[in-house]
């Protein structure tokens, strides 16, 4: 583009509401836009020079995006050597603020600890009936039986009472989130429901006399969690800078583990109270949720792309200035948002073919959609209601690529057995027939709750590995990496069962296990879910991802006691899901995209990750051409790198021979390929 054009689409912009006071502002945005790395050159240009201020943000931003993408994680090597900083084009300043969490600017750290709060909570609330099993079922009026068994009555209620949180929060994300979103203005007011919901069911569930009541403030309960699932991730990708978005993301599990360590800790302190101890282990979530509220209704800033969506473009430039720290830097993610989204919206809409062609059948729907995705003009804006957004998830072809990847890894989280774990650990520990099928003394307690206790602590400590891993190496690369360990882990877990129940070496297999799941399949799903979708189809997206991942967990929870209860009991248990972990690593491998700045070779300048708006590039690949490209490209290239890996290392070869070319990315191969080629991959 030349200057006049980039001014043009600047002043496009400029033009609505309150922006007309920033023109200057925007206009050297756009400049710097067009070529990021030769914005030293602007104070030349006749939009005026750059402000000292502006500068120094520039700089800075410009720092922090070699910085974290350029540090090796603290287990290298290069960690721990001192050496100079390299230089790169310009003046580095002397001074400047670390770009970790203090670093970045207050309205983003409020975010980031409103962010985390909420996680807390949603682990906190997964983790109170896990103790709770324990002695619930007998002060409710479940007491054991002649009848517990498989297939008993209580055995079932005691089934549908853990499960229902799961299916009411499966069925309230998929229809309840993205109205809640609009219907309520904003994500804070979604998030303030679902704080409000979570609350409410804590404090009722530990005053019930009955279990009928008793399920009725797990269905409740459930409503706030899956509302919170589907709003909180989203939240966190849409004001997180492009280079951190990952690590912000992420936030979500790290903070998830966090709770559900904090939730074993508070069962295991209030043990000691006797049989009721089980109502204060289902109100100790309170805690946490009244701080979440707080930090909703007081401090959390709203989503600047929320507010572009529905046209509030002043409010949102300054909720992004905040958030930045910078006008200028503000002005020109405002700018590259602005028409990232144009592109996107008409790229994702349905495309029909013009009426002047349909009758030779000279352009199909596919080219005309291709054709006019860049086509700005055209664009039909009316906003899809939620139906229409659903059934979009399935008929679009980039939106259904997304829908893929997205199902995949959350059903996979489920499949892969960790819930198994974090839901029912107590029970498995104490080794009963059923899970309500025997008296439990105050004594019998302690053993299980402390097992427990080590699952949610390994859970939570190998978790942050992935803050260094996931916006570096890839969200798909950290599921390739440990999934095969999940497997190998979780069937030496079944085996200990083989002869009798071995505690100890469960203990040791389980620990070993969440270790990997923590810093692999414990981030990605939600991390990937939450940024792969168009803008407006994000909460739906995201909601059906949700849906998928909570109803997978509603059917686990409902089965496991009559599973454990059968002939198969825990080791059996275990084994099935440790097939479906081998099934699920297959899916992994042939479904789900990579989406971390490494998987665009192209991106230009200092963007070195993508922006949530520029990932159409990847997911613009049918589908079909992508599981071709797994099985022709990236199967060989992994297994001729596995052989060198062997041959380089464990064999510790003084001579290194070079490791294999990678394969060109998903998108340059696709766009390489001939036309017939393209057209019988479709």
């Amino acid at each position: 583009m030349g200057d006049r054009e980039v001014d043009q689409k600047a002043q496009e912009l400029i033009s609505r509401p309150g922006l007309a006071k920033y023109e200057t502002v925007f206009l050297k945005a756009a400049r710097i836009l067009r070529d990021p790395l030769a914005w030293r050159s602007i104070e030349t240009l006749d939009v005026g020079q750059l402000t000292r201020v502006e500068e120094d943000d520039l700089k800075r931003d410009e720092e922090d995006t070699l910085a974290q993408h350029g540090k090796p994680p603290f287990w290298h090597s290069e960690f721990w050597r001192r050496k100079p900083r390299p230089e790169h084009t310009g003046t580095v300043r002397a001074t400047r603020k670390p770009i970790g969490f203090w670093g970045q600017p207050k309205e983003l750290r409020t975010a980031i600890i409103t962010f985390c709060v909420a996680a807390v909570v949603q682990g906190w609330n997964q983790t109170g009936s896990n103790g709770a099993n324990l002695t619930w079922p007998q002060r409710l009026g479940l007491s054991p039986g002649a009848e517990c068994d498989a297939q008993g009555s209580r055995s079932w209620i005691f089934a549908i009472v853990n499960a229902a949180p799961w299916f009411s929060a499966a069925i309230f994300a998929l229809l309840l989130s993205d109205p809640a979103n609009e219907l309520l203005f904003g994500r804070r007011a979604a998030l303030c429901f679902s704080a409000t919901c979570v609350l409410a069911a804590s404090i009722g569930g530990a005053l019930v006399s009955d279990w009928p009541s008793f399920l009725g403030c797990r269905i409740v309960l459930g409503i706030g969690m899956g509302c919170k699932a589907s709003v909180v991730p989203v939240f966190a990708a849409e004001v997180a800078p492009a280079r951190m978005r990952g690590s912000i993301v992420m936030n979500w599990q790290l903070f998830d583990a966090l709770g559900i360590l904090l939730g074993f800790s508070a069962n295991l302190i209030v043990s000691y109270l006797g049989s009721d101890s089980w109502r204060w282990m289902t109100a100790s979530s309170v805690f946490p949720t009244i701080v979440l509220l707080a930090f909703v209704l007081v401090a959390c800033p709203e989503s600047p792309r929320f507010l572009m969506a529905h046209d509030e473009y002043d409010e949102a430039y300054e909720t992004l200035s905040r958030l930045r720290g910078s006008r200028i830097l503000a002005a020109k993610e405002l700018l590259y948002t602005h028409y990232q989204m144009e592109a996107e919206h008409d790229f994702s809409r349905p495309a029909y073919p013009p009426k002047s062609k349909e009758r030779n059948g000279a352009e199909s729907e596919e080219v005309h959609h291709v054709e006019h995705r860049d086509g700005l003009a055209g664009a039909d804006h009316r906003k899809p209601n939620l139906v229409q957004k659903l059934g979009h998830l399935f008929t679009v072809p980039r939106i259904r690529n997304a829908t893929i990847t997205a199902f995949v890894c959350m059903l996979g989280q489920q499949l892969c057995g960790v819930n198994v774990l974090i839901f029912y650990s107590s029970t498995l520990y104490a080794d009963t027939t059923g899970a309500i099928c025997g008296r439990v003394t105050q004594r019998d307690l302690l053993g299980p709750l402390l097992m427990s206790w080590g699952i949610g602590l390994t859970n939570f400590l190998f978790a942050f590995p992935a803050y260094w891993l996931i916006d570096r190496k890839g969200r798909r690369w950290l599921l390739m990496v440990t999934m095969p360990f999940l497997c190998i882990f979780l069937g030496a877990a079944a085996l200990s069962y083989v002869q009798g129940s071995h505690n100890a070496a469960f203990a040791v297999f389980t620990y070993l296990y969440m270790a990997f799941y923590s810093w692999g399949m414990g981030p990605v799903p939600f991390t990937i879910s939450a940024e792969i979708f168009p803008l407006d189809h994000r909460v739906v997206g995201m909601s059906f991802s949700v849906f998928a991942n909570l109803f997978g967990a509603g059917l686990l929870t409902l089965f496991v006691p009559a599973i454990t209860a059968s002939p198969l009991r825990h080791g059996g248990l275990l084994g099935i899901f440790t097939f479906l972990c081998l099934l699920t690593y297959a899916a992994v491998f042939l479904f789900v995209r990579e989406t971390a700045g490494a998987a665009d070779a192209d991106n230009p300048g200092n963007m070195t990750a993508l922006a949530l708006e520029e990932l159409h590039q990847i997911f613009k690949v049918p589908g079909t051409a992508f599981v071709v490209y797994q099985l022709r490209q990236v199967l060989p290239w992994s297994v001729r790198y596995l052989v060198w890996w062997w041959r380089s290392f464990l064999q510790r070869s003084h001579v290194r021979a070079q490791p294999p070319i990678k394969p060109e990315p998903l998108y340059r191969w696709w766009d390489n390929a001939g036309s017939e080629e393209q057209r019988a991959m479709k």
